[in-house]
C-alpha cells in the first residue's frame, strides 16, 4: 500500500492553500475592514454613530467637536499628524465667518497638504441657515478637481434633493438626514484607493 505517501502529498496540498488563504487575506484587504479618522464639527457628531454602523468592523477614531471652527480642525488633523487613518473624513465650514472663503482656501490646501497624496481626504459640503455656502463649496470643488486625493461628499446636494434631510435649525442633520449623509460618506470610504499615510 502507498497511503504514507498519498497523506504527505494531501497534507503538502492542503498547507500550500493555507498559506496561499493567509497571503490573499493579508495583501488584498476586503470592504470589511479599515481606518478612518474624523476631524470635524457638530456635523461629523451627528454622523458618527450612523457611519460606525455603516463601517461596521472598520477602525473609526473620531476627533471631532461641536463648534469647531476650520481653524482649529486644521489644528486638530496638524496635531494627529502620522497617526492619521489612510482615510480622513472632514466636516469643517459650518462655523467659519460669513466672507473668508480666501482663508478657507488657505486652510483646504493646508489640509491636503498635511494628509498627504497616500491618504484620502473626504470633505462634506457646507449648508448653514437651509441654504448652501456656495462660496465655501467652490472652494471645495476647486481643490477637489485639482487634486485627486481629495473628494468630495455632497452634503449640499442631497439637502437641495431633499430638504427633510435638515433639521429645524437649518443647519443640522435629522437622524434620517445623519443616516443618509454616513451612507454617502461609507460609500466614498469605501472608493478611496487602500493606501496608507
Amino acid at each position: 500500500m502507498r497511503i504514507f505517501p498519498v497523506l504527505v502529498l494531501a497534507l503538502a496540498v492542503a498547507l500550500v492553500g493555507a498559506v496561499f488563504a493567509v497571503t490573499r487575506d493579508d495583501d488584498a484587504p476586503t470592504d470589511d475592514t479599515g481606518r478612518v479618522t474624523l476631524v470635524g464639527d457638530s456635523l461629523n457628531v451627528g454622523v458618527e454613530p450612523f457611519l460606525r454602523d455603516e463601517l461596521s468592523g472598520w477602525r473609526v477614531d473620531a476627533r471631532d467637536r461641536v463648534g469647531r471652527t476650520t481653524r482649529e480642525g486644521i489644528d486638530e488633523l496638524r496635531r494627529l499628524g502620522a497617526a492619521l487613518a489612510p482615510v480622513v473624513v472632514v466636516s469643517l465650514g459650518t462655523n467659519d465667518l460669513d466672507g473668508s472663503e480666501e482663508e478657507f482656501r488657505g486652510y483646504v490646501e493646508e489640509a491636503t497638504e498635511i494628509v498627504g497624496p497616500r491618504r484620502c481626504l473626504l470633505w462634506a459640503t457646507i449648508i448653514r441657515d437651509g441654504v448652501e455656502r456656495t462660496g465655501f463649496d467652490r472652494v471645495l470643488r476647486e481643490a477637489s478637481a485639482a487634486n485627486e486625493s481629495l473628494r468630495l461628499v455632497d452634503w449640499a446636494e442631497m439637502v437641495a434633493q431633499d430638504d427633510s434631510l435638515l433639521a429645524a435649525d437649518h443647519v443640522h442633520g435629522t437622524p434620517e438626514g445623519y443616516a443618509r449623509r454616513a451612507a454617502e460618506t461609507a460609500r466614498a470610504v469605501r472608493a478611496c484607493p487602500r493606501t496608507s499615510g
